[in-house]
């Protein structure tokens, strides 16, 4: 607490010790610092083709954000592998973070500048989330089917909403018509303990909030590091893609849609994972 306070204030007059100013002058009732701390997991599904997948993410610890992209794979059927838009996409995202004022990422402005600067054929969909420290909030902006769950005290208390125009067309970047104005911006107050999981649609497709409760609750009762949980939410999201009798998010949207006789079960698809705990 009294780092944040010396952090805020900036330089104090010698002529007052701490215990000579006056209470209001070190704002006692100060939001108490918090720091984001993330390990993240990718499994590429098997396609010798393309064997680094289609996803992609990003952890910048020192600016307190974090993103995913999904490339979309409809752009194999001309030959292009959206997976490089995506890892571009997300390392352009990265450089736009550094560009930003420390503390102050605005996600938003990061997507439309990594946009600007990523040409290639593809297109992704993409999520950004930073925390601000002054404020206590996670700010957040999504472009299509990637996206996160806020957890507190093991239970979800936010999902990011998913933007899409049917079945299967996500919102999307690239050589589309989709830009970062239809990006979809959330801010949401943060408290210590919180946990974030944030994933492409090969893990929001293949776990039901119930079962990321269960994982999350017994993480936090066996005090599992960051990178401890994400592997486990991770495994349980690839056993789910290939459980044909699974009841997935993905198997109930295909059966609203009157494809339950083409598909039944879990996704075969990329998987990446991101757990942020909020300290």
């Amino acid at each position: 607490m009294a780092d944040c306070i010396l952090s805020s204030l900036g330089h104090i007059d010698h002529q007052y010790s701490f215990k000579k100013v006056d209470d209001d002058f070190f704002n006692i009732n100060k939001l108490p610092c918090l720091k984001m701390v993330a390990a993240s997991l990718y499994i590429p599904k098997n396609n010798p083709k393309k064997p680094l997948g289609e996803d992609a993410h990003f952890i910048y610890e020192s600016y307190q954000t974090i993103g995913v992209a999904d490339g979309v794979g409809g752009w194999a059927k001309m030959g292009i592998d959206a997976g490089i838009y995506a890892r571009k996409l997300m390392r352009n995202s990265l450089i736009a973070t550094n560009n930003e004022p420390k503390g102050h990422v605005n996600p938003k402005r990061v997507l439309q500048e990594a946009y600007k600067n990523t040409s290639f054929e593809g297109s992704s969909t993409a999520c950004i989330i930073t925390l601000d420290k002054e404020k206590n909030t996670v700010y957040a902006a999504n472009v299509g089917d990637s996206g996160f769950f806020l957890i507190r005290k093991g239970k979800v208390i936010y999902k990011s909403p998913i933007q899409q125009r049917g079945f299967g067309c996500p919102y999307q970047l690239g050589k589309c018509k989709d830009n970062p104005s239809v990006a979809h911006e959330m801010e949401l107050i943060v408290e210590k303990d919180d946990i974030l999981i944030v994933g492409t649609d090969g893990m929001l497709d293949n776990m039901n909030e119930s079962e990321i409760e269960k994982i999350v609750r017994k993480g936090i009762d066996r005090k599992l590091k960051a990178e401890e949980l994400v592997r486990k939410i991770g495994k349980a999201a690839l056993y789910n893609s290939f459980n044909r009798f699974a009841d997935t998010p993905y198997a109930r949207a295909a059966k609203r849609e009157g494809l339950s006789q083409t598909h039944k079960g879990g996704k075969i698809d990329d998987i990446t994972v991101i757990v942020a705990y909020i300290n």
